[in-house]
């Protein structure tokens, strides 16, 4: 009897039991999901389609797969490795069927799991391709590989045909390399390379000095040293980019890149509203490609410089450290730095009179008072500034050298000259009208004292540094300093205007050849000439290119291919307390007029009374008064919409002097205005063959004005003069491409934009238009496959994110 109500209540449980397993087994259809069991002994594939199904787990394994179009799709990454050895992360997307209703080898599905037998299958297939290809070619978005994946999806989908899967669609959606492995690849082919022995490079940034300036100063034997640097050296105008942003323009230098690329753009950190520092530069600057490659570096208050790399392959000192605690790495260098700091209270008045023709009693006033904007007062902490970071740096460098630790690259910027350009431009000599009488009384020595005492510090660096070392002077932009020069100081108020092309570069060293010729060069060809100095490869993606006229025994390495640096140097800089104050920061930019008033688009050129410095006939002073007359008196009927007068007044300025591009310009833009479009066109063309500054970007502006109106055909028309002109430029390129997309000449546009793409290969502004492109022919992988570049190169494009996702969905 009991045994009986022992089965009687076992059955009730082996019934919920069978239940249970028959409800777990069966699965419903569903137009999102694709549902499907493989037989664990023949392979055989069951798919939920239409009806109920009935998969017992003790017979399949049950796999689900979001499902698109009904296709099964699939997320995955694999690890692979390059021709060279350098593993690479291969983050793709898998759409696929099942071939036959069967899968062959279900035991190895079975007993890897999925996730690792797909793996497994799609590592093979990928790598069976890639680890012929060299890395750079791997990782460039403009290589062969990137351009034509076709092979790699066939490869993939024969593979997986021999596993039962039918492949519709394999897409590559992100590449991560092994960063430290590429750097040591990189290394060892250095090592191979015979040319790379890197020279020793000191690079001083004198803040917008300028070739106006510095010729007066060292005619009146003012700057004997920079003098004899330039008279032993070579010498270049060293051309800029706008908006004339310090923070910008010297991350540049620093890194050879675009803005757009290095990610600084202003003096303020946008995302955290602080100074700017280290943490916005998006890209690795000199000082940690040198020390990625063994190279020590010495870096002193340059933009973006500060906190250094974690890896501490340098010495970087910043501001002073009674201003920013321990801003000096390595940290054991800060009670040696702290013993030698020059802070702004220690400079007194016998040391400010030598700089300014002030009575002690308006420096008392001054100093008392506390006002930080008093000019007094700036140029009271840009003097101990000054000498605190001269100080201080070549005492740490004499003392790396006495222990056999010799950098190999200096980097020491000088914002000071800048500064006192700002604050005493308006009282340098000769006095002019509606200039402050009592201001010129007590300023106007300060400019050639400031400059002369800059000077003599360079001489100091000269006398300790070794006699291999090729110095390097420049400015990323100059000032003016005709008389167009300011008026009045900033006083709160931008001052960005004040600033010209071009800046200033001088070379010297016995890798340097002397030269006296007129050379021009890019901001973005610093870089690449540093790099090559230092026996290091050129990156693809920077548009720069070494300056070769200078070299004496010094070759480009060409042997070792980098495409970017930031692939494999990353650092993130280091944990510090030490950071600027922000609103000290911001009254010290306010009283300098450091603010962006950057004006956007084509503005009409006004002429002063003073000609060019570089004339190849220079006109009689009072023709060249009569001819800026006519040119100026042109742009200023066309302000006021009298466009038949002011194209007489600028015809007349063409007349009196007709090799000037000036008025060209302001010519080419009335007649614009007259919708007179055929002769705006052909007035702008003598502008740039009359030698238009920044003529490429001129042509980009002009044709702007034209797409502005719709006026798409004009615009290709000028842009592909513009391309004849300028063959390798990157933004007529761009543009152009652009440009043939809007007029529906795609076959055009995207041979013109993938030329583009080669001139730089980091431009987000081009992969984006190629995603645009491929989206609008609903070819959604290939344009996933740019925005993804695209967003690997710059994250913070939320647009571009949610094109990307929306993309991804139309997969």
């Amino acid at each position: 009897m009991p045994r009986h109500r022992l089965l009687r209540s076992l059955l009730p449980l082996a019934g919920l039991a069978v239940v249970t397993y028959v409800l777990i087994s069966l699965y419903l259809p569903s137009s999102r999901w694709m549902i499907l069991g493989i037989d664990k002994h023949s392979g055989e594939v069951r798919m939920v389609e239409q009806h109920v199904t009935f998969l017992p787990p003790i017979r399949y394994y049950r796999l689900k797969f979001e499902k698109r179009e009904g296709w099964a799709q699939r997320d995955g990454s694999i690890r692979i490795t390059s021709r060279e050895g350098v593993p690479v992360t291969v983050t793709y997307r898998l759409r696929f069927g099942i071939a036959g209703g069967h899968i062959p080898d279900a035991r190895r599905v079975v007993e890897e799991g999925w996730n690792g037998w797909i793996r497994a299958r799609v590592g093979e297939a990928v790598s069976a391709v890639t680890s012929q290809i060299p890395i750079e070619d791997l990782l460039s978005p403009t290589s062969q590989f990137s351009a034509q994946r076709n092979a790699l999806r066939q490869t993939v989908a024969l593979h997986l045909a021999q596993s039962g899967l039918n492949v519709t669609a394999f897409e590559i959606m992100r590449l991560e390399v092994d960063r430290d492995a590429l750097l040591r690849v990189k290394r060892v082919e250095l090592r191979r390379d015979a040319r790379s022995a890197p020279t020793r490079v000191a690079i001083f940034a004198l803040d917008g000095a300028d070739w106006d300036l510095l010729s007066e100063l060292a005619n009146d034997d003012r700057i004997p040293n920079i003098r004899e640097l330039m008279r032993g050296g070579t010498t270049a105008s060293l051309q800029t980019i706008q908006p004339t942003v310090a923070s910008m323009l010297w991350t540049s230098v620093a890194t050879g890149l675009s803005p757009d690329r290095h990610g600084v753009l202003d003096f303020i950190d946008s995302a955290h509203h602080t100074p700017v520092e280290s943490y916005a530069r998006r890209a690795p600057a000199l000082w940690d490609i040198a020390g990625g490659f063994g190279r020590s570096a010495f870096v002193t208050s340059w933009w973006t410089a500060w906190p250094p790399p974690a890896t501490r392959t340098g010495i970087f000192y910043d501001e002073p450290v009674e201003l920013v605690p321990s801003a000096i790495d390595p940290p054991d260098l800060a009670a040696r730095a702290q013993a030698l700091e020059v802070l702004p209270p220690t400079v007194a008045y016998p040391q400010v009179h030598r700089f300014l023709n002030i009575l002690p009693s308006e420096w008392d006033r001054a100093t008392s008072a506390g006002n930080e904007a008093d000019p007094i007062n700036v140029f009271r902490n840009v003097l101990a500034k000054t000498w605190n970071d001269h100080r201080v740096a070549m005492n740490l460098y004499n003392d790396e050298r006495q222990h056999g630790r010799d950098p190999l690259l200096i980097m020491l910027y000088q914002g000071g000259t800048d500064t006192v350009n700002h604050l005493f431009a308006p009282f340098r000599p000769p006095y002019r009208d509606g200039v402050n009488q009592d201001g010129y009384r007590k300023f106007w020595p300060a400019v050639a004292n400031y400059y002369s005492e800059v000077d003599r510090l360079i001489g100091e660096w000269m006398n300790v540094l070794p006699r291999d070392t090729t110095v390097i002077i420049l400015s990323a932009y100059g000032f003016h300093w005709g008389k167009d020069r300011p008026r009045r100081p900033p006083n709160g108020g931008a001052a960005l205007s004040d600033h010209r092309n071009p800046g200033v570069f001088i070379a010297y060293g016995p890798h340097v050849a002397s030269s006296r010729g007129a050379h021009s060069m890019s901001l973005y060809d610093v870089a690449p000439t540093v790099l090559t100095l230092l026996g290091l490869p050129v990156a693809t993606e920077m548009p720069g290119k070494p300056a070769t006229w200078m070299f004496r025994d010094v070759a480009p390495i060409t042997s070792v291919r980098v495409v970017s640096y930031g692939e494999f140097l990353n650092d993130r800089p280091i944990a510090t307390t030490a950071h600027l104050d922000a609103k000290a920061y911001r009254q010290t930019l306010e009283a300098i007029g450091h603010l962006d008033d950057a004006s956007h688009g084509m503005t009409p050129m006004l002429e002063n009374q003073e000609q060019p410095a570089r004339v190849a006939a220079p006109l009689a002073p009072e023709k060249w008064g009569l001819y800026a007359y006519y040119n100026n008196l042109g742009v200023e009927l066309r302000a006021k919409n009298k466009l038949k007068d002011a194209v007489d007044a600028l015809q007349q300025a063409i007349a009196i002097n007709p090799d000037r591009p000036t008025p060209y310009l302001n010519l080419a833009m009335t007649l614009f205005d007259r919708q007179q479009y055929t002769d705006a066109d052909d007035a702008f063309m003598q502008a740039v063959t009359k030698g238009l500054p920044h003529a490429e970007a001129a042509f980009v502006d002009f044709a702007a004005l034209y797409r502005q109106r719709n006026m798409v055909a004009r615009a290709i028309a000028l842009l592909m003069k513009g391309k004849e002109v300028f063959s390798q430029s990157y933004f007529i390129a761009a543009n152009l491409g652009s440009a043939l997309m809007d007029a529906g000449r795609y076959t055009e546009g995207v041979r013109e934009l993938e030329r583009a793409l080669g001139l730089r290969p980091s431009s987000t502004e081009v992969l984006n238009n190629f995603g645009i492109f491929y989206a609008k022919r609903e070819d959604f992988a290939r344009a996933l496959d740019y925005w993804n570049r695209s967003l690997s190169i710059e994250p913070h494009q939320p647009l571009i994110r949610q094109a990307a996702d929306a993309a991804r969905s139309r997969l």
